[in-house]
């Protein structure tokens, strides 16, 4: 099945951190598509458009995702996520906001952080404030991740 990213952008800048998820995402699965919400941002879907792997680009564009709000994006990844098995996003503020919502909706565990892709349901990830890297299997049937991102 496909990956799912959700784009963080401020309606008409695409955030590096994104591009980071998506890297990611393509060590999960080659079929990688990015989800863009917001108002107005159809400058944001271009960018995401050309990233490496993307496949397709979703775009919803409403007032109701003009402000990023956590509950609203939330609502629609989990409306989204019937074809996907893992959703991804960056490990940003609004990542942190969003992806424990969707796990909470969907009733799965959410895999945070994570630096490393081991196949399709091992991740690795820093614990203990960075001092140890653990490596994490998830027997979900769809994965919610957020993605450390790097400089």
């Amino acid at each position: 099945m496909a990956v799912l990213v959700l784009a963080e952008h401020d309606n008409s800048e695409l955030n590096a951190a994104t591009l980071n998820a998506v890297t990611a995402a393509i060590e999960v699965d080659s079929e990688v598509d990015v989800l863009v919400a917001g108002e107005g941002c159809a400058s944001v879907v271009e960018q995401a458009a050309t990233a490496d792997g993307v496949r397709k680009v979703l775009h919803a564009d409403a007032a109701i995702y003009a402000n990023g709000l956590a509950e609203n994006l939330a609502d629609l990844v989990v409306s989204l996520s019937e074809g996907y098995s893992h959703l991804l996003t960056a490990a940003t503020t609004t990542g942190k906001n969003v992806m424990p919502r969707v796990s909470a909706l969907l009733d799965i565990a959410q895999i945070s952080d994570i630096i490393g892709v081991e196949s399709a349901d091992t991740f690795v990830r820093p614990v203990y404030a960075g001092n140890i890297i653990a490596t994490v299997q998830s027997i979900d049937d769809k994965k919610a991740i957020t993605v450390r991102t790097t400089a």
